[in-house]
């Protein structure tokens, strides 16, 4: 019995690769498979993530003098509509390269919305008042590498100025210049600059000084941080 099989007794209608065009049908065929409308939209999200976190880095790492926490808070969106609604009007003013004044009680994210009016604005520098005015006094010491205009002229040239604890300080003549004279530094040169205060609003005016609340009015918006304190929240 002849068990092989003549080529002519498979079907005709089957379709024959021709072998010639192999090269060029690998050469045109795609380099990957397109991607999906789902893998697209994650893609841009993973870049914009990373675009963020680059912005965090630069207007809250380095030489800003950040606390560390307050990189790994932005990473976490804030709540409360009286929170967010005050952001708005911070924003606003901070767009308009004014002076924006936080106070009120502790723990209600005056410090929190700084640190995101930073990253909106991509750099900035930040400071207790404490620490400023002993940075200040440090240019003071025999062999200092900085001059006390090193220090005033870094705070009057960023891209936005927060001066945190304004009520730790001891209200002295000195302090008083200093802290008068980088926020019209700021004021000349149209950046904007945010006043962070733990007093209620009657002791707010005495504490700032009468220079600086003639310039928060002229082109500037306090806002009261009076709800309730986050740290007491669960």
């Amino acid at each position: 019995m002849n068990t092989h099989r003549k080529l002519s007794n498979y079907p005709t209608d089957m379709q024959t690769i021709d072998l010639t065009k192999l090269d060029q049908m690998i050469a045109d065929a795609p380099d990957e498979i397109p991607a999906t409308p789902e893998e697209l939209a994650e893609q841009q999200e993973a870049r914009r993530l990373a675009e963020r976190s680059r912005i965090q880095r630069s207007a809250l790492g380095g030489r800003s003098g950040w606390p560390v926490k307050y990189l790994d808070a932005v990473k976490t969106p804030p709540h409360g509509e009286r929170w967010a609604a005050a952001y708005e009007s911070a924003k606003d003013r901070v767009l308009k390269n004014g002076i924006v004044v936080l106070y009120g009680k502790r723990g209600c994210g005056k410090t929190r919305m700084a640190a995101e009016l930073a990253v909106m604005v991509g750099s900035s520098r930040y400071r207790t008042a404490m620490r400023f005015f002993l940075e200040v006094r440090a240019t003071f010491r025999k062999g200092s590498e900085l001059s006390e205009m090193d220090i005033l002229d870094d705070l009057a040239r960023t891209d936005l100025l927060i001066l945190d604890e304004i009520q730790e300080r001891g209200e002295t003549a000195f302090e008083d210049r200093l802290l008068t004279h980088v926020i019209d530094a700021r004021y000349a040169s149209n950046k904007p600059t945010i006043l962070i205060a733990n007093l209620a609003k009657s002791d707010l005016a005495e504490s700032l000084g009468k220079s600086i609340v003639d310039r928060a009015r002229e082109n500037g918006k306090s806002i009261e941080f009076d709800w309730t304190s986050y740290r007491a929240q669960p």
